[in-house]
């Protein structure tokens, strides 16, 4: 999936913004982008700049691979935290889009996490953008606008991402190439993007993953082997980890919440297992299933003792059966 989709479905008032603009000829010489996602926004709007294939970016011309790829000659970029922007690095952009472009297109510099800039040259960027030059654009990031000069934001158009939310984290994953199911379940799982592909391939993002599912077809087809499945699976590879429990019982939240779904041609989480949730008859007591599942989960870091808070789980869950 393109930048420009999933910008279009997730950050609706900045690509409203920029669609308006662009498709006007008009520009804004400067782009204040604020907040903690703003990678995406920041290439697609670098690539609109320059891309002549349409109003906004067609991310398939060599101009918008080039921006990509961070091999566009007429493209600075500095970053506040890999180091400090100082005056000179404000000074260097100057000079050297006072030369003749290399490409004859528009030039753009990036600041990202301008805040994370000197007093000196937050006031030498300033004095640049007072008296902007033709065809040089500016794209500064922030995540705390508070920070960035009062006088600075005046001249730029400012821009507020929305925070990442799981649709939007799952259709960044889809677009990393993580398969749709694992997409979905991950995007559930954790709060950020970051923390989902820091798990995707784990030993224990997989293991759970075959646990949960096992757990739940026993809880329907064998509730007798329930608990000594879980304690020669789960319980004896990840004993005492409490992260790795809270996963796998987010996990089995997930699933018992598709097999109600799956009933009612809702939408599903474990989309690659569709067949096996149909295969259980419907639960009249599915929700207070889910419900002392997410007791148990509350009540992780309250408990010392894992197996015995998991035993008794299982024991409740092995009454509604």
């Amino acid at each position: 999936m393109k930048n420009r989709e999933i910008l279009e479905k997730t950050q609706s008032v900045f690509y409203r913004i920029i669609s308006r603009s662009f498709a006007a000829h008009k520009p804004s010489h400067a782009y204040l982008l604020v907040g903690d996602q703003t990678e995406r926004a920041t290439l697609f709007l670098a690539q609109s700049m320059i891309c002549q294939q349409d109003d906004l970016a067609c991310e398939e011309c060599e101009d918008c691979r080039r921006i990509a790829d961070g091999n566009f000659p007429d493209l600075i970029t500095y970053d506040g935290l890999e180091k400090s922007i100082k005056k000179e690095d404000i000074e260097y952009i100057q000079n050297e889009f006072n030369k003749s472009s290399l490409e004859g297109k528009g030039k753009i510099y990036i600041l990202k996490n301008v805040e994370k800039s000197s007093d000196s040259a937050m006031n030498s960027l300033l004095k640049f953008l007072e008296e902007p030059l033709d065809g040089v654009y500016a794209i500064l990031t922030t995540k705390n606008i508070t920070k960035v000069l009062p006088t600075i934001q005046s001249r730029c158009q400012v821009i507020h991402l929305l925070p990442e939310s799981k649709e939007s984290i799952r259709m960044n994953l889809a677009s990393e190439g993580i398969t749709d199911e694992d997409a979905r379940i991950l995007s559930q799982l954790f709060g950020s993007e970051k923390e989902c592909l820091a798990n995707q391939d784990s030993e224990v993002y997989r293991d759970v993953k075959v646990y949960a599912l096992n757990f739940i077809e026993d809880l329907y087809t064998n509730p007798s082997n329930l608990l000594i499945n879980l304690e020669i699976s789960l319980m004896k590879k990840y004993k005492g980890e409490k992260e790795t429990i809270r996963m796998f019982l987010n996990m089995v939240v997930l699933g018992l919440r598709d097999l109600f779904h799956v009933k009612h041609s809702m939408s599903i989480t474990f989309v690659n297992h569709i067949d096996f949730l149909k295969r259980f008859q419907d639960d009249p007591h599915l929700l207070e299933k889910i419900e002392l599942l997410l007791d148990t989960i509350y009540t992780i870091d309250t408990n010392a003792n894992l197996a015995l808070l998991l035993e008794s789980m299982v024991y409740k869950l092995m009454k509604g059966v």
